[in-house]
């Protein structure tokens, strides 16, 4: 009887850790095929169904650890009708999407709708990855981590000839990412996007290499739903466009979402202490005027940055504030007992405490 309640205590608290996890992290789980290529259960391909022919992007292949996806930009069409274009290789956890109408390429557009319900706020996203090609100098990969709440709807998207395709998408990736890579056709109900975690790159990995990408936040609140994108080639930030390279692959394994304990910026009376160092749990001083130290408010911040999209424009992202499941606050005295703040990583991974002695 002891030895069941222990493990079934061992199994309690790893619950909360694999809960803040993205569904089959490591690309195990493959199940019906499209075409003659085997897909995974949770995850989706790029992959093209138009007119009766199908064209495979997203592949399983051996990984760093059992298998791994692997997504690659290709050529779709039917040479025979001159038809044909090239297409990004991405995966998502959401649904990729094509849409043309008959067989008029020029008004051809696609994208990413959806994703999975999320109430969790991760800070940095670490996924292996290799990316191979003959091009791979001349477009850009991506690893795309974002979350919002509430629902956006979208009515017209970009298309090849560049102009806008009327068709109707639910959580469409570019209604929700406004400032990084928002529907140039405008949208018709935004969504609140609460955070993002985005890197592009034009480089070549032949060998298993670990990336991480910072999540940076615009909002205090929770997200209800969030979503990933791998993609080997221009996609997101070209939409149905050129520049794409078939051949250009994008092999990802062991995904993995880092919740930090970390403060990237403490704010005393609502102002930024610079002084502040986030990287030790020594004990720091600082001091105040007598009108400052007239009433004490310690606002710890996280999730800091900005990011600058292919066409130029920069989206900062002012953090979020810890709130009282994260951060705990044990006042001191002025001239004497230190302030402790005790930071818990969202997911219990790991306890940083910060002790700060205030004079004046």
């Amino acid at each position: 009887m002891k030895i069941r309640l222990f493990i079934l205590f061992l199994s309690l608290v790893a619950l909360p850790l694999a809960a803040h996890q993205l569904p089959d992290p490591h690309f195990e789980h493959w199940g019906d095929k499209f075409k003659d290529d085997v897909q995974l259960t949770d995850w989706h391909g790029s992959n093209v169904s138009q007119a009766g022919f199908k064209f495979t992007f997203m592949f399983r292949k051996p990984g760093r650890t059992g298998y791994c996806a692997y997504v690659e930009d290709q050529a779709v069409g039917v040479p025979k009708l001159g038809i044909g274009a090239t297409g990004p290789g991405y995966m998502s956890l959401g649904y990729p999407w094509q849409y043309l109408k008959g067989f008029n390429v020029s008004g051809a557009t696609a994208g990413t709708e959806g994703g999975i319900a999320w109430a969790y706020r991760p800070d940095t996203m670490a996924v292996w990855i290799k990316r191979t090609g003959d091009n791979t100098d001349k477009e850009d990969f991506h690893l795309l981590y974002y979350s919002w709440s509430g629902t956006a709807k979208g009515s017209e998207y970009k298309n090849k000839k560049g102009t806008c395709t009327a068709t109707e998408r639910v959580n469409e990736e570019s209604d929700i990412r406004q400032s990084t890579d928002g529907n140039e056709c405008g949208t018709a109900q935004p969504a609140k996007q609460i955070a993002e975690g985005w890197l592009r790159a034009r480089a070549e990995y032949n060998e298993w290499t670990l990336v991480k990408v910072p999540v940076y936040y615009r909002s205090d609140a929770r997200p209800t739903m969030c979503n990933v994108i791998f993609s080997a080639g221009n996609y997101p930030a070209f939409r149905a466009n050129d520049g794409l390279y078939p051949g250009n692959g994008l092999y990802v394994d062991d995904v993995e979402l880092i919740y930090s304990s970390r403060i990237d910026k403490l704010l005393v009376n609502g102002e930024e202490w610079k002084e502040f160092n986030p990287d030790t749990e020594k004990l720091q001083t600082l001091k105040l005027s007598n009108s400052e130290a007239q009433t004490i408010k310690l606002t710890a911040l996280r999730g800091i940055g900005s990011l600058t999209n292919i066409k130029g424009y920069t989206a900062h992202f002012k953090g979020r504030r810890l709130d009282s499941s994260e951060m705990s606050i044990v006042p001191g005295e002025l001239n004497g007992r230190p302030w402790v703040i005790t930071v818990r990583a969202e997911d219990g991974s790991s306890t940083h405490v910060y002790k700060v002695k205030i004079v004046k």
